[in-house]
């Protein structure tokens, strides 16, 4: 049977989630006796379930999924991984149920914010599993694929599409277990170097490893979060724009570049139009903030520039509370929010590569409209793009809007006005982490109802899982027999 299968998967899944807390052990049994019983409970937990699940499914090893087995198995496995990583915070009797949930999603899904005000009460094995589960988050899908991407077969594109999906031309990858063992070793690689960079920075040890993982998998959570502000320092932030941009790039293109095919790097559509939009808000902002004699000139470019790209890549890092800032640049992050970064990145958002796919068909609708008999074809980084994949941009964006909508309603009723909710649920399903005109930097979410908790928690899911996978749970025939998926 496949649930079978999927379920064998998701034992891989657990085992690797409880490896992951080792550390946090290690650190709770050097200093902190009360967090011991947490995490090694949480462990054993994990590893039983993952160790009888593979026992149990030993001839389901050599299976195929169907698209349907796939899209389950991503489901299924987000939703397991953010209940079982919260198990420790509630554990530790801090944190409700609601709460901890909320906690851990926002590190899986690299959202990079937190219910825990900055100079709380906070074990340091909770905090140490916090940066590594949103360091785990911001490779999601990928690491997961390394493990179980041989049982995948011919389904895995199907598989891989349903966490990265867009329309760039070059998504695709040839030997795709090679090519995401690759990939894996690729963000590790980076995520080393970026240490040794910020460590040349001078900066410390332990805030260099918290810089590195956090910006290249733009989850952007400090749990000190002026910390960037009291350094004050335009290397450093230069440094992390880079790192962030990063994050946010295809991350098949840096595949393509290891091939020799660097020309494909620098032909790809969503890449042009991703550093194109992050020139172009940047200027206006800019201008925006010395014209409103908010800063001079200088400092005006250089905080914008990094607000961008921390907003644009969904990291949410923040170098100034830019609650403060005029209505027209906090309204063009709120915009830069909802497209995020690339496909096939560590970023949220709704994907450049849609949001380009849809201008393209709007100039193209306007020029047939001119010209009736014209006959054109949209193309992505030199090559057409399928009507089917058109076709499928225009549903995403359809139902981004309907989710969005829902979830707003439904935030509201908790008592937050009608543009608090809309941002706050913005930036959540664009897993950015900094809600406009109810979080400035230094803001937290400590103060929320269970309620407001699982709102948010769904709606991290919801935008990291992709909503097409999430949506497809609630049709009843996805849970019918023998639909030929």
């Amino acid at each position: 049977m496949e649930e079978m299968l999927v379920l064998r998967m998701t034992g891989l899944v657990s085992l690797a989630m409880t490896a992951a807390m080792l550390p946090s052990l290690a650190y709770a049994l050097n200093g902190e006796p009360e967090m011991v019983a947490p995490f090694l409970g949480t462990i054993l937990v994990g590893f039983l379930f993952g160790s009888y699940v593979l026992r149990s499914t030993v001839s389901q090893r050599k299976m195929r999924l169907s698209i349907r087995g796939g899209a389950l198995f991503l489901g299924l496995s987000w939703l397991y991984t953010s209940i079982l990583g919260s198990i420790p915070y509630i554990a530790s009797g801090d944190f409700s149920i609601p709460k901890a949930l909320f906690e851990n999603a926002s590190a899986l899904t690299t959202t990079g914010v937190s219910s825990v005000l900055e100079n709380a009460p906070y074990p340091a094995s909770l905090l140490l599993w916090h940066d590594i589960s949103q360091w785990l988050g911001g490779i999601g899908a990928i690491i997961i694929f390394a493990v179980i991407m041989p049982q995948l077969g011919s389904s895995a594109a199907n598989l891989f599409s349903a966490e990265v999906q867009g329309n760039s031309a070059e998504r695709t990858m040839p030997h795709i277990r090679e090519a995401v063992r690759v990939l894996v070793f690729l963000y590790i690689g980076m995520t080393a170097v970026m240490t040794m960079i910020l460590l040349m920075l001078k900066q410390p040890l332990e805030m260099a490893v918290k810089l590195a993982a956090t910006s290249i998998s733009t989850s952007g959570y400090l749990h000190y979060r002026t910390y960037l502000m009291e350094c004050n320092d335009p290397w450093l932030e230069i440094f992390l724009i880079s790192f962030m941009i990063i994050g946010s790039c295809n991350f098949v293109l840096y595949y393509r570049i290891l091939q020799k095919r660097v020309d494909v790097f620098w032909r790809d559509t969503e890449r042009r139009w991703y550093f194109g939009l992050i020139l172009g808000i940047t200027a206006l902002i800019t201008y925006n903030l010395w014209s409103s004699h908010t800063h001079d000139i200088f400092h005006s470019l250089r905080y914008a520039f990094f607000q961008v790209v921390s907003i644009m890549s969904t990291a949410g890092l923040a170098t100034q509370d830019f609650s403060y800032w005029p209505d027209f640049s906090r309204l063009l992050l709120f915009y830069a929010a909802i497209i995020g970064g690339c496909s096939a990145s560590t970023a949220g958002g709704v994907k450049v590569s849609r949001v380009v796919v849809l201008l393209k068909v709007c100039w193209q609708e306007i020029k047939r409209t001119l010209h009736p008999r014209m006959v054109s074809v949209i193309t992505m980084s030199g090559k057409p793009v399928p009507s089917q994949a058109i076709i499928g941009v225009g549903r995403y964006f359809f139902l981004y809007f309907i989710v969005f909508l829902s979830l707003s309603m439904l935030y509201s009723l908790s008592g937050t006005d009608m543009l608090g909710s809309m941002a706050t649920v913005v930036v959540f399903l664009s897993n950015v982490g900094s809600a406009f005109g109810i979080m400035g930097e230094g803001t937290t979410f400590e103060s929320l109802t269970g309620f407001e908790y699982l709102i948010l928690y769904v709606s991290m899911i919801m935008g990291r899982i992709e909503l097409f996978a999430f949506v497809m749970f609630l049709h009843p025939d996805f849970w019918a027999k023998k639909r030929g998926w």
